[in-house]
């Protein structure tokens, strides 16, 4: 792998890099340990103790130092979770069941739970941005209800990294009539050039008046499909989903999704009290979520 975090209670990672890392742990213990060629750190993703190989000095035929799972526990730093570390995108990258839970809901599943609503609106930024889409309240309120019936937070392919769009991935298919998709210039192409009744020109998707004067309704839904982890030559992976809009019954647009980890890392670390936040979100993710924990 090719990020790092240096306490389990840290929720954003970092790429592996010598001077941070330095930085980070001032070469104290529990990461820098006597005698080792390798120092400790957390996996972001599973937070599971993981080795850093080729900080000073790099194995042949190595260009980067990159980082391991470490299958005992490090004492003050982190302890071994084999379920965790084999769901892990780092350790065991592969196309997960979208049926698999795993079997329970402490550790990683209850911190994921713990985020996605602490950051609920940084969740739902982060979902809009790469869609192109403007969600309506009820739309959102409609997810967060799927998310709780499916147990989202228990997927297998669920971890600390990807809580945004594994949100999106346990919705079902959704209306997006009336939802804003201006912000999404291939689907607008889509849809105008294929759906004769969709009235894109206020931005939000809507009926269409006709020259009769009668009304012509379009009624495509979106869903996420194809969940996929895939390994990357840089020790990182590449994970991708893809939204899928069809109309009766044919697909008109698909987007495959990258998961962009940095992205939401910086998002969540922006401040608390940040005067862009949508709190009236986070609040909906309590009222509907806020038990579970």
């Amino acid at each position: 792998m090719n990020v790092y975090k240096v306490r389990v209670s840290d929720q954003k990672g970092k790429p592996i890099d010598r001077t941070d890392f330095e930085e980070d742990t001032k070469r104290l213990a529990p990461w820098y340990v006597d005698g080792r060629d390798t120092q400790f750190a957390v996996c972001p993703a599973c937070d599971n103790p993981i080795e850093i190989v080729g900080l000073y000095h790099l194995p042949p035929n190595i260009n980067n130092p990159y980082g391991r799972h470490f299958a005992r526990d490090v004492g003050g730093l982190a302890k071994a979770n084999e379920e965790a570390r084999e769901d892990c995108p780092y350790f065991n990258p592969r196309q997960h069941d979208k049926g698999a839970r795993k079997r329970s809901v402490d550790g990683v599943p209850k911190k994921i739970l713990e985020l996605l609503i602490d950051q609920f609106d940084r969740v739902i930024f982060a979902i809009e941005e790469c869609t192109g889409l403007k969600l309506s309240e009820n739309f959102i309120i409609s997810m967060l209800e799927r998310y709780r019936g499916e147990r989202g937070y228990l997927y297998t392919g669920a971890t600390l990294m990807n809580v945004p769009w594994i949100f999106a991935y346990m919705s079902d298919g959704r209306s997006l009539y009336g939802q804003l998709v201006a912000g999404n210039p291939e689907l607008v192409k889509s849809l105008s050039a294929l759906v004769p009744g969709a009235d894109t020109d206020s931005g939000r998707l809507l009926k269409k008046v006709l020259p009769s004067g009668k009304s012509a309704y379009i009624t495509p839904t979106v869903c996420f499909l194809d969940h996929r982890v895939r390994p990357k030559e840089d020790s990182g992976v590449l994970e991708t989903m893809i939204m899928v809009v069809t109309e009766g019954g044919k697909d008109i647009y698909r987007q495959v999704i990258e998961f962009n980890y940095q992205h939401f890392s910086w998002l969540i670390g922006l401040p608390a009290d940040h005067p862009k936040r949508r709190l009236e979100l986070v609040t909906l993710a309590k009222q509907r979520l806020g038990d579970l924990l």
